[in-house]
């Protein structure tokens, strides 16, 4: 059963006097803004939504690619440490139980399968699909044809969201690691990619409630071995098609920036992408290919997600290791604090967090934590009066948004290990498994 159905225990829809009172604000804030001047950005698609034509985020002149070598997880376990150790289960306490543990590790294997196809370190599918068209002289109408074929068979393949941008070379890594090397990007890819497909899937709605523990990690770990089944047969499809492909999930380059090209959301204070659909509760993946588009791209889109942030401090107070900062406006740079920042890639506006100790902290709870995005105001299930709010947020002015955050708080959402949550996930209790309804 999906998550979010209203009928999960739980998450009943009703309209009581919290529900009430949300609709209340939302409307008071409606009222508040309706008197407010017009901004001079054109809206599309939706209140307070606006594509743009350029890269939204400011990006220093002096920006330059990094090495895959310098990613967190790549320092991490190339000084000795391990940010996932051996299961611990603990029977009496939930989110930790043998149950809980082997629904995590279990949710790994296909992502664990086909990443040992090859000898590379990171990456869920590296491994170039090269042509092999059923019909050679095959040609796409048009590039709105082949825009909407490729939508269309990610979403056949498993994949919740779907965006297509430009390949821009900014975001590709200098180098990756092949076996115990590391070699140009270029070289490995073997092939010039044009276009470059970000794929997204929503994470278990019920699970995150129970993060940080094995159990959170488990709907998270699962969209690895979701990325990695898509990728695999997305690059089949587009070979059969006359096109090279390749599907390293996180690998060869920063998913992010693309993603946020590629029109499926913002980057956050925590440095996640925020959603409009599923905020921050996505797991990520890319395919590059050298099928050209030619103006047939989407455009980056916002949603007011780095004003709300400025003023939320939701996911900055409850991170365990004090790795996300509390600075108001976004940087170009990490602090100068006599840390060793290499892993930030600096050059970009946006709130530099402390990956290091997050990653330590992952060590250290054997977890992948998640405290923010459990947090975060923007993690919801999708309900109607929740996207209402989300809905009167994108107009508000800034100082509503802290009234909006503190609001969340008061409702009962954005706690960070939810204690009853891991008996409600494996309850049976108005679920059907049969077809007949609950």
């Amino acid at each position: 059963m999906n998550s979010t159905d209203e009928k999960a225990p739980g998450n009943e829809a009703r309209l009581d006097r919290r529900n009430l009172l949300k609709l209340g604000l939302a409307g008071t804030a409606a009222a508040l803004t309706s008197a407010l001047p017009a901004t001079a950005q054109a809206r599309e698609d939706g209140i307070g939504v606006v594509k743009h034509d350029e890269f939204p985020m400011k990006i220093s002149p002096d920006y330059k690619r990094f090495s895959e070598a310098d990613t967190s997880f790549n320092r991490f376990t190339r000084a000795g440490k391990s940010f996932h150790r051996k299961p611990k289960p603990e029977e009496n306490r939930p989110g930790y139980t043998s149950y809980d543990w082997a629904l995590k590790v279990a949710s790994k294997e296909i992502h664990n399968a086909l990443i040992n196809l090859t000898p590379a370190y990171q990456g869920t599918l590296p491994k170039v699909f090269k042509p092999a068209a059923f019909n050679p002289d095959f040609r796409f109408k048009d590039s709105a044809m082949a825009h909407a074929v490729i939508k269309r068979a990610a979403r056949h393949f498993g994949a919740d969201l779907v965006g297509i941008t430009r390949h821009d070379p900014r975001w590709d890594y200098t180098h990756v690691r092949e076996g115990k090397k590391y070699h140009k990007t270029e070289d490995v890819m073997g092939f010039v990619p044009k276009t470059v497909i970000v794929l997204g899937y929503e994470v278990d709605y019920e699970t995150m409630r129970t993060a940080p523990s094995p159990l959170g990690d488990a709907s998270q770990i699962d969209g690895y071995s979701r990325m990695s089944k898509t990728a695999l047969q997305m690059v089949s499809f587009l070979s059969k098609l006359g096109f090279h492909a390749i599907g390293p999930g996180n690998g060869y380059g920063l998913t992010i920036p693309y993603a946020i090209a590629a029109g499926l959301g913002e980057n956050s204070r925590m440095g996640l992408l925020v959603n409009h659909k599923y905020g921050p509760r996505l797991r990520l993946g890319k395919i590059y290919t050298d099928l050209e588009l030619d103006e047939y791209y989407d455009k980056p889109t916002t949603f007011g997600v780095e004003s709300f942030c400025k003023n939320c401090m939701h996911c900055a107070d409850n991170c365990p290791s004090k790795s996300i900062p509390h600075d108001k406006e976004p940087s170009m740079g990490p602090p100068d604090d006599g840390q060793d920042w290499g892993f930030s890639n600096p050059g970009i506006r946006k709130w530099y967090v402390n990956c290091d100790t997050c990653l330590q902290y992952w060590s250290d709870s054997n977890t992948s934590c998640s405290s923010c995005v459990t947090t975060c105001p923007y993690n919801k299930p999708y309900f109607w009066h929740h996207r209402l709010i989300d809905k009167v947020n994108t107009i508000l002015p800034g100082p509503l948004h802290k009234f909006m955050a503190d609001m969340d708080l008061l409702h009962g959402y954005g706690q960070t290990f939810n204690t009853s949550a891991p008996a409600v996930f494996w309850d049976a209790k108005g679920r059907e498994y049969d077809g007949f309804g609950g």
